[in-house]
């Protein structure tokens, strides 16, 4: 890339680069990008240079295709214009004629008649050059051309304005009506024509056109003469047009020297006009709309409009139709006339407009100029002989709703002056550094201002703009002026106080805040009623502070009281009662109240989306919060169209690391967390944490939130519980030390660490963390709060955990009690405790309790639709375990199939369910004797273990042995054989040689051999299989007296009978130190050492172990039994042997 050094000529790719060079200085709308890939321009950089800062626009030079085309496609808001050479063009115009960024192209070439087929094939060429000044000239033509192509329409819908409340709006039609007449009240004096010339001089550096012309306007001009001027001066047009268009307050003020003589001579020259005999005047202006400006115009039909720029028009419609000559080239442009109704009578001194035919020094141009603020109302649009007539009527509406919007500012605070309302309008348009900048002024120059009130909106601008600590500088100086002059503006400090309020509570410092707004609230009391306008401020910060101390019951009372006086004063839907609707949303998700939050949530959307069309924070904040329902919902992909949505929005208002932004950040991370996408959900939470610790001190209570948030990704995610409980104890500490009166957040912070503890098996400690949680609220709260209830079913998990399961139902119970209570019905937490109820009097072996508990729990889950169709799996495969339990097998499956078909069809990441599910199933078919199915069954869990096998080599092999157990029943030996020793084979090669599971497939294997009579086999695969056991668990468990059993009948079959009965002894002495002395497995080893003593030929030996079997079948078995009736008969041969 080649970089030149010229000024105004710059050589970049990156639309990041073009924004970091003074591209942006004076708004500029229209972007030169030169394609030079032989830097063919190069010894012609110092003229282009020249001539380009005529025009007053910036030349951006490429000579590499790639990097070109990207860096145009990347420009979001200005128009490009590009210029290339003859050999070039060919190669870039492909790809550029179709760029919606792309307006025109211009091509130098020396040899123009070679070129010329280009003009037919690309549309966007507007010619052909052969020498520089020609191409200057064109290309300034063509500037001049779009620049007044460019209207910036206002609108505004006047149904009910008369009845509504208008503070708050975000009009760009009243910052038009408004600045209009705030620009008469500022000063006009030699300081303000001194800004004036310097701004002009700045704006125009380095133009050697305009630059004679603004030294000429500061010798020559005199106050009498604007409309003159203006008319005749370029350079005042381009900058005053340029400056309204882009709504450049700063600018504007700087050019109040002019633009207020020019307001009042069209105010003087009008009177000529009333004067007149003229009752009615027919007027038209040509103009060239792209199709998206005309379907704007039709969208708006019927209501008011204003044009940021003084108008002008034509009295004939011919002439209008002649001002349409200019050659430009673009067909998709559409020609519209404007047909413009100005009823003398009607409008009165509303509307100034004037004859400028007297004061024009040039040919074949309009003959009417109007006034800035002069409204008109869109009668019709129609298509007339391929073109387009509108027809509007001037209106003194303007000037009636501006002065409405006056009057409704005054009714809040009595005494502001229209310049410090102008400065709160731009504020409330979100254009906060404007804002800044303009009160800045008024501070620098005031004249008769309240100083008070400018120090206290420019601590607003700072406020909005996250800058809280130059804000509260703001505000205490504001605030010590008001002090200072008590008896004339104490009315006004509760405005004050309340914001600094409000900075402490975004501080996280909510005692300093609650101080601050009970300050507020107590003068407002002695000067209004209890239900003026501005005690509802008061009572909803209070209501802030209380939901910040989660006593979300108080927190709802105060907004309810501010929602009632506000919809009592403003009888309309009005932003103040959105954002209470809000408040109310937000503390009923706190309250775990989640449909009924997302009601008033959108209530409040509706209100937002038509007082900020274009977008606002505050619709970036109703839509994170509704994310966050929709994610508790599980509704993830909703949840994370919202939160995207949130963020593009907060980018267009905040610089990247706001921290408004990282909220959406969060958000993010939560969805992220609850797909169980840990590692971004950890990326996402991590990226928040850096953003707090720059933004607020160390110990601010959001960061607590954000720790336990890492903490749960660490004990969730990566089953790091130490880490976890770092995290978590991190949290604790800052409420401990910084927080200590804020009782429910430390519950919260016991609730994290015993969770943590309870999944690490360390359940007294997690019981006893839960217990102090549930201490700390049942002090802290009422006795049917709803955190009580979540404490109490945590400590009810522990317990089951323990195996406390009576004193776990109680608890739930209890939980159930306070839930009932406090929610609808059909509450999801209900489901929660209920499902947990029912796996307690399942793990008990009630089964029908369990089936009614869980039953429950699955219709309130069906009552929501799309939601928690996750849970309702759960709980359909409980009910189908229970069914299960009571043999309705046909039922289970039923059950289990409906648990399939949603995590299939809704879940089909969550794996592992799946594969529970087709396990239960296979289950099923299998104490149904149908092995076969049940065999798919355990074949398609078995793919799903194989597909992610780095994880579940452990699971696989289980899968393989259940296999095998199934061919074993189906008496499939060899195949059940090969299903054992595939997962032996498995265990093997990732487990020590001593995991027991190795002994249990051993064990299999030695049986099927032992039933193909195969007992040679089947011994060598038991001795291995016995020395695990032996050295794997106690000495006491049972399943190792299972192996010496099973050995005792190989060597039996191999007539090994000493070895036989030796086992059987060994295997008898466990029975009967561990089992009680009336179990079968007792009587069955008695009976089974008697058998080896009769092999052995020691009858009265063997007749002895048969009697003392029998002792013991007669305790277990009925009369009826097999093996009784068997030993009954061998003990009878025998005595009669």
């Amino acid at each position: 890339m080649t970089t030149l050094s010229v000024n105004r000529i710059i050589s970049t790719y990156s639309h990041d680069e073009y924004r970091s060079i003074n591209i942006d200085e004076n708004d500029i709308n229209i972007i030169l990008v030169c394609f030079d890939p032989a830097n063919e321009f190069h010894d012609d950089i110092e003229y282009l240079n020249k001539r380009l800062n005529q025009i007053n626009n910036p030349l951006v030079f490429h000579n590499e295709l790639e990097f070109c085309i990207t860096s145009i496609q990347s420009i979001e808001k200005e128009t490009v214009f590009v210029i290339t050479f003859d050999s070039f063009a060919s190669q870039i115009l492909s790809h550029i004629n179709n760029l919606h960024q792309v307006d025109c192209v211009f091509i130098y070439s020396s040899n123009k008649s070679q070129y010329e087929h280009l003009l037919f094939e690309y549309s966007k060429i507007i010619g052909i050059y052969d020498k520089f000044d020609l191409l200057s000239s064109s290309i300034e033509e063509q500037i001049d051309f779009v620049e007044n192509r460019f209207h910036k329409w206002t609108f505004f819908d006047q149904n009910e304005y008369l009845i509504k409340d208008l503070t708050k709006q975000s009009s760009n039609f009243l910052w038009l009506q408004l600045f209009h007449n705030v620009i008469l009240h500022l000063s006009r004096d030699e300081k303000s024509k001194k800004q004036m010339i310097e701004a002009c001089r700045f704006y125009y550096r380095e133009n050697f056109k305009e630059l004679p012309l603004i030294d000429e306007f500061e010798q020559k001009y005199q106050s009498n003469e604007a409309i003159r001027w203006y008319l005749k001066s370029s350079f005042l047009r381009k900058i005053i047009n340029r400056a309204l268009r882009m709504e450049d307050t700063d600018l504007l003020y700087k050019l109040r020297y002019f633009l207020a003589d020019l307001i009042e001579n069209l105010s003087r020259e009008h009177q000529q006009i009333v004067q007149s005999d003229t009752t009615n005047l027919i007027l038209y202006r040509i103009m060239k709309l792209s199709k998206t400006e005309l379907n704007k115009l039709i969208d708006n039909k019927h209501k008011l409009i204003s044009i940021k720029e003084f108008l002008t028009a034509n009295r004939s419609r011919l002439s209008a139709l002649t001002l349409t000559a200019l050659s430009e080239k673009q067909n998709d442009l559409i020609t519209v006339l404007f047909q413009i109704e100005c009823n003398l009578q009607e409008i009165g001194d509303y509307v100034y407009f004037v004859d400028i035919t007297q004061f024009n020094e040039s040919l074949h141009q309009e003959d009417i100029l109007f006034d800035l603020n002069t409204t008109f109302r869109l009668e019709n649009i129609q298509e007339e002989e391929h073109m387009w007539i509108i027809k509007m009527t001037a209106v003194n509406d303007g000037q009636i709703i501006i002065q409405k919007y006056i009057d409704d500012n005054h009714r809040q605070i009595e005494d502001l002056t229209i310049s410090i309302i102008f400065g709160q309008l731009i504020c409330d348009m979100s254009q906060w550094n404007q804002s800044q900048i303009y009160f800045q002024h008024l501070l620098n120059d005031s004249y008769g201002e309240n100083l008070a009130q400018i120090e206290h909106y420019i601590g607003q601008t700072h406020h909005w703009k996250g800058e809280w600590i130059e804000a509260r500088k703001y505000y205490e100086s504001a605030l010590n002026r008001i002090i200072e002059n008590e008896l004339n503006s104490i009315k006004y400090s509760p405005f004050v106080l309340s914001d600094i309020g409000e900075i402490l509570y975004l501080q996280g410092k909510y005692e300093e805040a609650y101080d601050f707004h009970q300050r507020a609230l107590t003068i407002r009391k002695k000067y209004y009623s209890s239900d003026h306008v501005s005690i509802a401020l008061c009572l909803e910060n209070i209501g802030l502070i209380q939901h910040q101390r989660l006593k979300f019951d108080e927190a709802l009372i105060f907004f309810q009281q501010a929602l009632i006086i506000r919809e009592k004063y403003y009888n309309f839907p009005h932003v103040d009662i959105a954002t209470n609707l809000w408040n109310i949303g937000y503390t009923l998700m706190g309250q775990e109240k989640f449909n009924e939050a997302f009601d008033y949530h959108q209530q409040a959307m509706s209100i937002y989306d038509k007082y900020y069309p274009s977008g606002h924070v505050y619709i970036a904040d109703t839509l994170n919060n509704i994310s966050i329902i929709l994610n508790q919902q599980m509704k993830y992909d909703e949840a994370l169209i919202n939160v995207q949505r949130a963020w593009a929005l907060q980018k267009k208002f905040y610089p990247f690391g706001h921290i408004d932004i990282v909220i959406s950040l969060n958000n993010l991370g939560d969805i992220k967390f609850a797909q169980e996408k840990y590692d971004e959900a950890l990326d996402l939470y991590q990226q928040h944490l850096s953003i707090q610790m720059k933004y607020y001190s160390s110990d601010h209570i959001s960061i607590v939130y954000t720790l336990n948030r890492i903490g749960l990704v660490f004990r969730n995610g990566k089953k790091n519980y130490d880490k976890a409980l770092e995290f978590h104890r991190q949290a604790f500490s800052i409420l401990e030390t910084y927080y200590p009166s804020y009782y429910g957040h430390i519950a919260h912070s016991f609730i994290f660490i015993g969770h943590n503890l309870n999944e690490q098996g360390k359940y007294h400690e997690a019981f006893d963390s839960f217990k102090q949680a549930l201490a700390i609220q049942e002090d802290y709260y009422l006795s049917d709060n709803i955190d009580i209830a979540n404490s109490l079913n945590s400590i009810g998990s522990v317990l089951y955990q323990l195996k406390e399961y009576d004193q776990a139902f109680k608890y739930h119970e209890k939980a159930l009690t306070i839930q009932q209570k406090y929610y609808k019905s059909n509450n999801i937490n209900i489901a929660y405790t209920l499902n947990w109820m029912g796996i307690i009097r399942y793990v008990e072996a009630k089964y029908n309790e369990a089936f009614d508990f869980s039953h429950r729990a699955e219709e309130i889950c069906k009552k929501y639709s799309t939601c928690f169709r996750d849970f309702l799996a759960h709980v359909i495969s409980n009910i189908g375990n229970i069914l299960f339990k009571q043999e309705n097998y046909d039922e289970a499956f039923e059950y289990y199939q409906q648990a399939l078909d949603i995590r299939e069809n809704y879940y089909p990441s969550t794996y592992r369910n799946i594969v529970h599910t087709l396990n239960d199933m296979g289950n099923v078919r299998k104490s149904q004797e149908k092995y076969d199915e049940a065999i798919e069954f355990y074949q398609r869990s078995l793919q799903i273990y194989q597909k992610y096998s780095s994880s579940h080599h452990l699971d696989i092999a289980n899968k393989l042995m259940d296999i095998g157990n199934i061919k074993f029943k189906q008496r499939k030996y060899n195949q059940a054989i090969d299903y054992y020793q595939q997962s032996v084979a498995l265990l093997n090669e990732y487990y020590p040689n001593n995991h027991i599971k190795i002994a249990d497939g051993l064990e299999w294997i030695a049986s099927c051999l032992n039933q193909a009579e195969n007992n040679d086999d089947s011994a060598k695969y038991l001795e291995p299989c016995l020395r695990i056991k032996e050295a794997s668990l106690s000495p006491e468990n049972l399943a190792i007296a299972k192996t010496l059993s099973a050995f005792s009948i190989v060597q039996e079959s191999r007539h090994e009978y000493e070895l036989s009965l030796a086992y059987e002894l060994k295997c008898f002495l466990m029975h009967e130190k561990i089992l009680p002395p009336d179990h079968q497995n007792i009587g069955k080893s008695l009976c089974n050492i008697g058998g080896n003593y009769e092999h052995l030929k020691q009858p009265k030996l063997a007749l002895n172990y048969y009697k003392q079997a029998l002792v013991v079948y007669e305790q277990c078995l009925p009369a009826s039994n097999e093996g009784r009736l068997q030993l009954e008969s061998d003990i009878q041969r025998l005595l009669e042997g």
